[in-house]
């Protein structure tokens, strides 16, 4: 070995042992040290906790909901309310339930189990990230090492460890599929058990959520280029095996999404969005192909106490006559109105922190309080300005024209890293068309969660390119991004 290559191994050797005490420090802080750090239900807890076999330990509403956290939970026969969310969330809830039986826990589960099985894949992933680095330059390392802590550790990324949102198990296995492919982006391959760590990732980041399957197909062809780009080339078969299979499984995903959940989405994208917001409600409705006496719930809310998907013959009438394509062809043919829905979800860009509390009621603070430590990347996105369509478009945009320019001169692991920039940056912009367009939740920023860790990822992968870039250019012995 180099005394070059010497330098990096034992550089990144480093880096690893540091980010993983630097990060469990963080965490530890936040989701283990009284007051612990978490985010409160806003009635989405259910989804997982009732097939895992958990229940609010109170009937106090103003206790249970948006205000305080609560760690507490009566363990209860699993599957004791089924909504038909499924989640891969709800695995890591049953295994925290094991532990929590393991180790002799009693009729109250702790929330901190599920918190630290949390804490516990999130530092796997960033030590594989990490690690992922070690061909690099010490200077690259360091910058990526620092960026993965400073930003991941972050209160709006850790906060929902402390809870039961499905949008934990997206950010913990999407980071999880990253660090698999870097490691292969470095090898240059995807083979053997890395390739199924890889699909087992994504099938678990797209099984995480309904709105992250339509990622399948993205991860699925970057998988299959990971594995090889001859047909020839070993583990290739498998990969596209494989790859069929995670698109056939986001389909199975797509068809088992619960009804209510299509209902209340599709309902506030209809009535909140377009009619709510209509210069003329009539003629939009008639082009939705709506009945006019529905006009009167233009404007509502579908979780209001009122709802007219409380009742059934409604809400059968409602999804038989509108659907996704639908309001997609409606935006397509009002272009205006298409850009003004892309502006008021570009608005939650920035906020990477719901308005719930996080704090318990026992810590003593208001009503709905939020923490302000660890929250300096979350601080610093949220005064970057009005404009957050432009610089995300602008970021985009810079990745895009680099990961183009030379990809043709590049090895093979440098043509990886560069498709993986541009996969980052479809995922990116599939993930916000997905809320602003097929979602509209009262509370775009949880929505938006996956995207502001794609977003995070790509930039973190760009400033590292560039340092590794201004490296070379020194004349040091510095290996490609990707090789």
């Amino acid at each position: 070995m180099s005394p070059e290559r010497a330098d990096c191994e034992t550089t990144n050797r480093v880096l690893v042992a540091g980010v993983l005490i630097l990060a469990a420090a963080a965490l530890a802080v936040q989701l283990f040290v009284s007051p612990v750090i978490g985010l409160a239900d806003n009635g989405d807890y259910q989804r997982v906790m009732g097939y895992a076999g958990f229940q609010h330990t109170t009937s106090d509403d103003a206790e249970r909901y948006f205000s305080f956290l609560r760690t507490r939970y009566a363990v209860v026969r699993p599957g004791w309310f089924r909504p038909g969310y499924h989640s891969s969330e709800t695995l890591l809830a049953f295994v925290a339930r094991g532990a929590h039986r393991a180790l002799g826990g009693g009729a109250v589960f702790d929330l901190r189990t599920l918190a630290a099985l949390h804490a516990a894949f999130f530092l796997l992933a960033l030590a594989g990230l990490v690690r992922a680095c070690r061909g690099l330059a010490p200077p690259t390392q360091i910058a990526a090492a620092a960026l993965l802590v400073v930003v991941f550790t972050d209160v709006g990324y850790v906060a929902p460890f402390q809870s039961f949102y499905s949008q934990t198990a997206s950010l913990l296995f999407l980071l999880l599929t990253a660090a698999v492919a870097a490691e292969a982006v470095r090898r240059a391959r995807l083979a053997g058990p890395w390739l199924a760590a890889y699909f087992a990732g994504a099938l678990l980041f797209v099984g995480s959520k309904p709105q992250e399957r339509l990622a399948a197909p993205l991860l699925a062809l970057y998988g299959m280029r990971l594995a090889g780009t001859s047909w020839r080339a070993p583990w290739r078969s498998g990969a596209a095996w494989l790859a069929a299979a995670l698109c056939a499984f986001a389909v199975w995903y797509g068809r088992h999404t619960p009804y209510t959940l299509r209902e209340s989405t599709m309902f506030q994208v209809v009535f909140g969005e377009i009619l709510g917001r209509s210069e003329s409600p009539a003629q939009d409705a008639a082009e939705l192909g709506l009945d006019g006496d529905w006009l009167r719930y233009a404007g509502t809310n579908a979780y209001a106490p009122d709802s007219p998907l409380l009742r059934s013959e409604f809400r059968r009438a409602f999804l038989h006559r509108v659907g996704y394509r639908k309001v997609l062809r409606f935006y397509l043919h009002h272009p205006r109105r298409l850009a003004a829905r892309l502006e008021r979800a570009s608005r939650d860009l920035w906020t990477l922190r719901p308005s719930f509390g996080n704090f318990e009621r026992s810590a003593g603070r208001p009503p709905g309080a939020r923490t302000s430590a660890f929250a300096v990347w979350s601080g610093l996105l949220e005064h970057l300005g009005k404009r957050p369509v432009l610089w995300v478009s602008l970021l985009f945009g810079a990745s895009l024209a680099a990961a183009a320019a030379g990809y043709r001169r590049a090895s093979p692991g440098e043509r990886l890293f560069r498709e993986g920039v541009v996969l980052l940056v479809a995922m990116g912009g599939l993930a916000f068309f997905v809320c602003a367009l097929a979602d509209a939740p009262v509370d775009d920023s949880r929505a938006l969660y996956s995207f502001h860790a794609l977003v995070d990822l790509l930039l973190i992968a760009d400033v590292c390119w560039m340092v590794q870039i201004m490296e070379s250019r020194r004349g040091e012995r510095i290996v490609a991004p990707a090789s």
